[in-house]
Formats: C-alpha cells, structure tokens, sequence
C-alpha cells in the first residue's frame, strides 16, 4: 500500500518540529492542556470524570485532616469501595478529594494503595511520594497509616536478601500502629489486608484464628463493617468454608450494587458445594457488573473483576448441570474486546468454553474450526489448542489422528517453553504463561494415558491415568480450575465400562473430597454402588445428585445412566443453610444477563463544510471516533496520520473514521485538504464531556480513541493518556466485530494483519 504525507502535515510540518523541539508556538497553550495532567504522569491513567455518591455499597468511617468539607464524604466513600477491592472506582473518589483539598495527605495515601493493588507499582510509587512529602500537615494518627504505606512499599522492592528484614519491619509498623490506636478498626481491617500481602495466602492458612480474632473485633463495634466481613469470606475461603456461610448471606445484602462482594460468597458457596447458592450470588456479581460497566461506559479490560466473574459463573452452572448456560457466557467472552495490554490473557479467557465443551463430552463441537477462536500464531495458545484437539480425537474414537495429534503437541510444548523462558518480576504475562507450561506437562500423562485406554491398553494407559489424577488433585483449584476435567471422574468411568464397580467408587469418592457436592461423581456413586447391590449407598448419592442436578440440561449421559439403575430417593443434600433453587430466582432486576457493547453518547459536531454529523449518519458501518487536541498536539497529528496510513485497511473493512478536535470549522477547514479522515469541530467540548474525553479533575481535553460497531454501539475505548496508535489491534478487532455481525473478510489477505490484542 502507498504512503502518503497528508496536507495537514505538511501544513504543519514548521509546527511540529518546534513541538517536538520543547518550542512554543506564537498563541499555543501550555503543553500540560494537550491531554496530560499537570500533576505528571501518575494522574494520566485511571478514571478523569468525577465520582457520584454510591448506594448499595456499604459504609464506612476513617477520620482524616482536611481543609475542604466535602472531602470526608468522599474519602469514606474511596475507604468502602478500597473495602470492596473496587480500586477503579476507589481513584474516582480519592481524584475528586485531591481535586477539592490538593494538600490532603490521605487522599494521596489512599490512592497509593487502590493503584499498587490494581498492579500499577509507578504509579502507586508517585502518590505515596506526595503523601510522604505532606505527612508533617496530619494527626499522628494518620501520620502512622502513611507510614505503613512507605514499609510495605520498601518489601515489595526489597532483594531478595533484604526481603526478611523489610517484612519484620513492614508488620511491626503496622503493630505499633494497633497498639497505639487499639479502638480504630479501620487499623485492623488494614492489617488484615497488609499481613495477608505480605505473607501469601498460603502462609496466611496458618493463622486463620488470629485473622478471625482481629475481624471478630471489627465486627463486634461495626456488625455491618463491609471489609470485616469481606475478609472473613476470604479468610475462610476453600474447604473449611462453612465457617463463613453466615457472613456470604450477610455480605450480599449489605453491599448488592459491589461486584466483588457479591462474587466473594460465590467462591466459598461453591467451595464448599452449595451449588445453588454459589450460582445465584455469582450471576447476580455478573449482572452488577455488566450494568455498571454499560452505563458508566466501563470496557471490561477497565474492570478487572469481569473475566473472572463470568469464567466462575460458567464453572459453577457446569456444576449444576446447566451446560447450555455456561456455554451462552463463555461466548459472552469472545464478543468483549481483546485486553489490549495482556495479550497473553486472550488465551485463558478460552478457558471457559474449552472446560464446558470437554466436561460434556462434545467432541464434534471441539473440533469445528471457528468454535474457539486460538490465536495460532501464540506458541501458547497453540499448545493449548493441540491438548484440546488430541482430548477430543480420543473422545471420538480417531485414533490414527490422535497419534499424529499427541505428536504434534509434544512438538507445540516445546516450542512453547522455548518461546516463554523464565519470567521476571512483575511480568503478568510471563507468569500466566510459566502456569500454564506446567499445567500442559501434568495434562500431557493424563491425555497419552487416555490414548493407550482407548487402544486397549488398559493397564499401562489406567497407570498413566492415575499419576495424573494424583499430580493433578494435589494443585486442583476451584478458583475457578484451568483443568477441563476432573480426572478421577474419568478413572471412575472408565473402572465401571471393565467392570470393576469398587475402584469405581475409590475413584469418584476422592472427587468429592476435592470438588464437594461433584454431580458427575454423584451420579458415578449412584451407577457403581447400584452394579454392588449397594441400594442404600446408591440411594443417598441419588438424593445428593437430585438437589445438584436439579435442572440439569437433557441429554445428560451421567445423569441418565444413573436413573437407568432404577434407583430412586427424594432429593436432600445436608448443607449449613437452606439453598434457594437458581433456576427459580429472580434475576433481571438485578441486571442484564449478557454483556452487550454500550449505547454511547449523541454525537452532533460540524464537519468543514458547516454540516452537522451525527453517529446516526454511519449507522450500517463500524465507525473508529477519535478526539484529539487539535492541529497543535504533535502526538494527535501522529495518529491522524497513522489512521491516514491505514485507510486501506479501514475501508475495506467498511469503517469511518471521524476526527473530533475544539478546533474551529475555519480550522478544520484547512486541516481537511485531502484528509480521508473526516475532521469535526467540537469548540465547547461538549461532544468530548459526553464522551468522557474531559478531565472533570482538571478541566482539560483528553486523548481518546473509540470503536464502534454497525449498531452504535460502544466496543472498544481508550480514554486519556497518549493518543491510541495501536492500529493493528484496531484492524483486528473490527475484523472480530465484523466476523460477529456475520460480514465476511474483505480479502484473503487481511487475514494475515498480526495483533498481539488478536483473540
């Protein structure tokens, strides 16, 4: 493809070598207005509009020195989301505190904490620098809580060899500051968060009961304390969860409109095989969320708790039976836009589908070219594609191919492990990746056992088989597993199909000792102890498994061979609460059950020629809005021309590209020239404040990019920050969306456009 220089670049080529120069032109504005904070770079990230008081959340109170009086609200509100782990909106709060009292220490302390646990270490770094700086303007008391911030922050940079000394000095701070302050429980809903960061959720199993005793304290002055009870749902979270059932009931109605609160009880519920009750708190943290992220305009790589809630949801509905459910959500995941900055995350979003598909058998289904879309050209993605390939190969009876298959999946772990090399710290990408390297080594035995079972070698392949399943039960993880299926289900059939019904029941007893209230080892107990003459132990596992399969989906061949044995029972399962019935509860009010892209903001610019433009115009075609900071922002012209560069691409693909700028219709005028990208003017920002590209913290126009679809609907944004040049990621994702709106690829060769976004 020809590049050319747009006329808007020569135009103003004088101009942007003096920008970039560090130069002012004659009537430019201070540089800090094109986009950036003035304050640095820590405030270019995170939300830029202000808060709205929150209901539904829980309350708190943390007293602090301030010179404005609306910041105490404010601040407590940050405290309750901070409770809440909804960090996102926590900087909404803190920013809006800062934007009212510049000189307000705490706010500073605060959002040193929501950015380091949204995993963003510089930017957390900046603010607790400017909290240190203002700690002479403070109470002792909040002096303390600062410096707490500033021993933790050095633990975490430690080396390794100074890592002991920095973690005694870490929690004797925040010792000193329980001692000194024993009647503040915001101190010891802290340390709680401090102590269990500090020393690992693993070590943290040790010291349960103490972490009990300080919430326990919490809760006796605040019953209703949101971070007391959300850390007990941690605290006890996993086999031993029946300690904290109480607390999940309790937790959902005290904060329903916070995602995490109401997913955290779904994760005990389930641990511990409530069933229903895991399902119901689950799908409504899915429906918060996705309603939340549609009226805020919030796109889920902004929400960190999304993926998650969705992958938990479908695992907990496989559970239940209720495939067809989970399937719905897991491709509920693949139409939401590709993480632009964790490429590697694209592959684990597939995990929900592949686990559905393989738990149920659908062999056909896993083999249908487009059903998931891996990125092949991922030496991960394509390790894990092959795994799942060679499973259902085997499920099929294909056995020649699944020869050829085992052998190019050895070749794919290799190239794999090659391309990976160890990971450094904080490289999330290299760490998801070095997890699932030795997941696919234990996978590796179970599937070459399962080859050899299928050819008739039962000895040697049921060995293989059951090194797996012991390797695979000692790291199983129900939060929720990356494992597609629970392999001493699969011993278990497969003891029962060569008659040997006693190993049987070994086998589908150790899945309930991991996965409790399982209704596929349920329904093997009911089979096995049936083909024993066993008719009591048949008949309590049947009136287990009509609680958990209750509605279950048909055909269902587990369910169906048990009901075949003629064994009957009136369904009861001994649980800590009475559970309600998912399919029965009432879910709509509380929001939407699909996460579909948002409806924007109306749209109403003047292009060059004094027209006004509206979305409703390019309804039919994908439309990539830009706002960017008129002719004098070097950067904006940078992309306006890479957007030029691509134009190709974007045509064929039939999408617009709309430029919004404050700059005047005489202005854009001269920029259009032979500009194929349509320039408007927005000189008020009111097109900009609807969008969201306006900083409400500092009243400046912002860098942003958005991707709409044929609807007008919201699939994509970047807001803030540098202009967004990613124009493969671009070119990639409106491919996906024109794949989902069933228009097929203008040519063969747009195929070939690389993305690292691509999933």
């Amino acid at each position: 493809m020809t590049t050319r220089t747009p006329a808007l670049l020569l135009f103003l080529a004088p101009l942007v070598a003096a920008t970039a120069s560090g130069q002012s032109s004659p009537g430019e504005e201070p540089e800090t207005l094109w986009g950036h904070s003035a304050h640095g770079a820590a405030y270019d990230a995170g939300p830029r509009q202000k808060p709205w008081k929150m209901e539904g959340i829980g309350e708190s109170s943390f007293p602090i020195t301030t010179s404005h009086p609306e910041v105490q609200g404010w601040f407590d509100q940050a405290i309750t989301l901070m409770h809440g782990f909804w960090w996102y909106e926590a900087e909404r709060s803190l920013r809006w505190c800062v934007k009212l009292d510049p000189d307000c220490a705490m706010a500073y302390w605060g959002l040193s904490i929501a950015t380091r646990e949204s995993d963003d270490d510089e930017r957390s770094a900046e603010f607790l620098e400017k909290a240190v700086d203002l700690k002479d303007t403070v109470t002792e008391r909040e002096r303390a809580y600062i410096g707490v911030a500033e021993k933790f922050a050095e633990f975490g940079d430690a080396e390794d060899e100074d890592k002991d000394e920095a973690k005694a000095e870490a929690m004797g701070s925040i010792d000193r500051l329980l001692m000194d302050y024993p009647d503040d429980i915001e101190a010891k809903a802290l340390y709680w968060m401090i102590a269990g960061r500090i020393f690992g959720y693993e070590s943290r199993e040790l010291t349960r009961y103490g972490m009990e005793a300080v919430l326990d304290d919490i809760l006796e002055v605040d019953p209703r304390h949101v971070g007391a009870l959300h850390y007990r749902v941690h605290t006890w979270d996993g086999k031993d969860g029946r300690y904290a059932v109480d607390t999940c009931m309790k937790l959902g109605d005290i904060a329903p409109s916070c995602g995490h609160l109401l997913h955290m009880p779904g994760h005990v519920l389930s641990g511990i095989g409530l069933w229903h009750e895991a399902a119901i708190a689950m799908d409504r943290a899915t429906r918060v969320e996705k309603a939340y992220m549609n009226e805020r305009m919030i796109m889920p790589e902004d929400n960190w708790d999304y993926v998650h809630n969705l992958d938990y949801l479908g695992y907990i509905q496989e559970q239940l039976g209720m495939v067809e459910a989970a399937l719905l959500g897991a491709e509920q995941l693949y139409k939401a836009p590709a993480f632009t900055d964790a490429p590697l995350f694209a592959s684990l979003v597939k995990n929900p589908m592949v686990r559905a598909l393989v738990k149920y058998e659908r062999w056909e289904e896993l083999l249908e070219p487009d059903r998931i879309p891996w990125d092949m050209e991922n030496p991960m993605e394509k390790m894990q594609a092959g795994a799942v390939r060679l499973r259902a190969l085997i499920g099929l009876g294909r056995l020649e191919e699944a020869e050829d298959a085992l052998e190019e999946l050895r070749d794919g772990m290799k190239e794999a492990a090659e391309a990976g090399g160890p990971p450094t710290e904080g490289d999330r990408d290299a760490f998801f990746a070095q997890m699932l390297r030795k997941q696919m080594d234990a996978r590796l035995k179970g599937l070459e056992g399962m080859l050899l079972l299928a050819k008739g070698e039962h000895l040697a392949g049921l060995a293989l088989v059951s090194d797996a399943a012991e390797a695979q039960e000692e790291n199983w993880s129900n939060d929720p597993p990356r494992e597609p299926e629970f392999l001493y289900n699969f011993l278990g059939d497969q003891y029962l199909e060569l008659g040997a019904p006693r190993l049987a029941v070994e086998c589908f007893e150790k899945t309930l000792e991991t996965v409790f209230h399982d209704g596929f080892a349920l329904a093997g107990l009911v089979a096995a102890h049936a083909q024993l003459g066993e008719t009591e132990a048949a008949q309590e596992a049947m009136a287990k498994l009509g609680v958990v399969w209750s509605d279950a989906d048909r055909p269902n061949r587990w369910l169906e061979r048990a009901e075949a044995t003629g064994i009957t029972a009136e369904p009861y399962l001994e649980v800590p609460v009475e559970q309600r019935n998912y399919k029965r509860e009432v879910l709509d009010v509380v929001g939407p059950s699909l996460w579909i892209p948002s409806d924007v903001a109306h749209l109403a610019a003047t292009n060059a020629e004094g027209e006004t433009v509206t979305l409703a115009d390019y309804r039919g075609r994908n439309v990539l809005l830009v706002f960017y900071l008129g002719e004098e922002c070097v950067h904006c012209i940078e992309q306006i021309q890479l957007a030029e560069e691509r134009m190709e691409d974007l045509e064929q693909r039939d999408t617009v590209v709309l430029g919004v700028s404050r700059d005047s219709v005489e202005r854009i005028a001269d920029q259009q020239l032979d500009l194929e990208v349509t320039l408007l003017s927005d000189p008020e920002f009111a097109n900009a404040r609807r969008f969201h590209s306006y900083d409400e913290f500092e009243e400046i126009e912002l860098h942003s990019t958005f991707l709409l679809d044929r609807d007008g609907k919201l699939h994509w944004s970047r807001i803030g920050g540098e202009p967004f040049t990613d124009f493969d990621y671009i070119v990639a994702e409106i491919d996906r969306l024109n794949r989902i709106a069933g228009v097929p690829v203008a040519s063969a060769e747009l195929d070939d456009v690389e993305s690292s976004g691509t999933r």
